[in-house]
């Protein structure tokens, strides 16, 4: 992953916005900060809910740290957005073997934060709530992996799996390696269970790129940038033991792929340059019909709201400009722009990342250049976080969406002060409430895949996904 270029002067002040502009009807956009430069500046990756209800989100500029590739601008930071709009930094990244995250944070079972961050071959590391940060895992190179461009996904079984850009098993092909993909448990013990480009040619791809989804199946599915048989990209499937299998090759005519989601309908949907696909579980992929609108390009990979549409951000805008937008497509297609930025000095521009929905039913997220603080690298402006509420109900969230009978699991939320139960597709479950924003609950015997109902003071809110058994 090439580092992107610096800014040449940036402001000192962070600043929090009340400014709300209205995009359309029931649908009202949301500045609520501006990054300053100083103290942080370009987010480029999702944000993530932690179990005490805040926003979790990295900046890949920025701090108190001086990295000589940003021209003596800080490292990169953690930051946390508090359920009341209170901006906090929790870790200032510094020139060393842990600094610029180009990744999402992702929730751990024990209630940490975990990601990774790509100087030199990469690191894997895990931040609490108080800020305590702890390096996990350092890369070498070689045929352990290098380039950390995918981030982690936790799995079912408490496992950390992500890939690696570059490095793996050397091949005429790659004489560097292709890329590999990895699992890794919480306390930093990694294995490779797989490396690109065993034969010449790469038919399996090279070069995974975006983050690992895990099916119903317990098996894990993602993309390679590269490779195939038209040297265009390719989608696999492979267990957490290692069994790989080639779903589909992107042939020259197709953009890039980069990462895929589940959806409800029980396939596997991603993102190309100019629109949407859908990837079946056997590998039959279809290209939702309605490309996005004349000049609009590069979206996010997308998420499925409560209201079963998906929601994504694009780069690039109507004039082929950098300042981007937002859109909605439903999952049979027909996208819509549901918001245009308008960049540096009113609001963001150029986002870099996938939306998330908070448990209060709003979407959330942020560019990597605009807001109100003059910075300038390639784009004016530092950056925002923005949100999108588009009228849909608070519900609960899991940290992962299956299990087996037995386990237990961290349900995400709000109001939960006060609860008098859990269900599982109507089978009662034992719980315990942990705070207002976080409950345990463990999965009961002859439960069946379904929704996950709490009620609550306040009244019952249900999963915005089933919860999947596993046997």
């Amino acid at each position: 992953m090439s580092r992107l270029s610096a800014w040449k002067k940036a402001s000192t002040v962070i600043l929090l916005c009340a400014a709300t502009a209205i995009a359309a009807p029931a649908q009202t956009y949301t500045k609520l900060m501006s990054f300053n430069g100083n103290t942080a500046a370009g987010p480029m990756t999702p944000l993530t809910q932690g179990i005490d209800g805040a926003l979790y989100g990295t900046t890949y500029y920025g701090g108190t740290g001086k990295c000589s590739d940003g021209q003596g601008i800080g490292c990169g930071i953690v930051f946390r957005l508090t359920r009341n709009g209170q901006f906090q930094v929790l870790y200032n990244f510094l020139e060393s073997g842990s600094s610029y995250p180009a990744n999402s944070l992702v929730l751990g079972g024990d209630g940490n934060l975990y990601g990774t961050a790509i100087a030199g071959n990469g690191t894997i590391f895990e931040i609490t709530a108080a800020g305590k940060f702890t390096t996990i895992y350092q890369f070498t190179g070689g045929p352990g992996g290098s380039q950390l461009s995918g981030g982690l996904t936790l799995g079912i079984d408490g496992n950390f799996y992500g890939t690696t850009y570059d490095g793996g098993t050397p091949s005429n092909s790659c004489p560097g390696g292709c890329g590999t993909i990895y699992k890794m448990t919480p306390s930093g013990v990694l294995t490779t269970l797989y490396s690109f480009c065993p034969q010449n040619y790469c038919p399996d791809g090279e070069n995974p790129n975006g983050p690992l989804v895990q099916g119903v199946d317990g098996n894990f599915y993602g993309t390679a940038r590269n490779g195939g048989l038209y040297k265009a990209g390719t989608a696999f499937e492979i267990s957490p033991s290692g069994n790989f299998r080639l779903l589909y090759t992107f042939s020259n005519a197709q953009p890039i792929p980069g990462g895929l989601i589940l959806a409800s309908d029980g396939n596997f949907y991603g993102a190309v340059q100019y629109h949407l696909y859908r990837l079946s579980p056997q590998g039959v992929i279809t290209f939702l019909p309605q490309f996005f609108p004349t000049g609009w390009s590069d979206p996010s990979l997308p998420i499925q709201g409560t209201d079963g549409n998906l929601y994504g951000t694009l780069q690039i805008g109507p004039a082929g400009d950098n300042l981007g937008g937002i859109f909605q497509e439903p999952l049979a297609g027909q996208d819509t722009i549901l918001y245009s930025f308008a960049g540096y000095p009113n609001d963001g521009s150029n986002p870099q990342s996938a939306l998330v929905q908070r448990t209060d039913g709003t979407f959330y997220g942020v560019t990597f250049a605009g807001g109100s603080s003059p910075c300038n690298y390639s784009l004016p402006g530092c950056g925002t976080v923005f949100s999108l509420d588009m009228g849909l109900s608070p519900f609960v969230a899991f940290v992962h969406a299956a299990g087996k009978v037995g386990q237990t699991g961290g349900i995400l939320g709000q109001g939960f002060t006060g609860t008098s139960s859990v269900s599982l597709n109507g089978t009662p479950a034992t719980f315990t409430v942990i705070s207002d924003t976080f409950i345990k609950a463990t999965v009961p015997a002859g439960a069946t895949t379904g929704y996950v109902t709490v009620t609550t003071p306040a009244g019952t809110l249900t999963s915005n996904v089933p919860f999947h058994i596993l046997k």
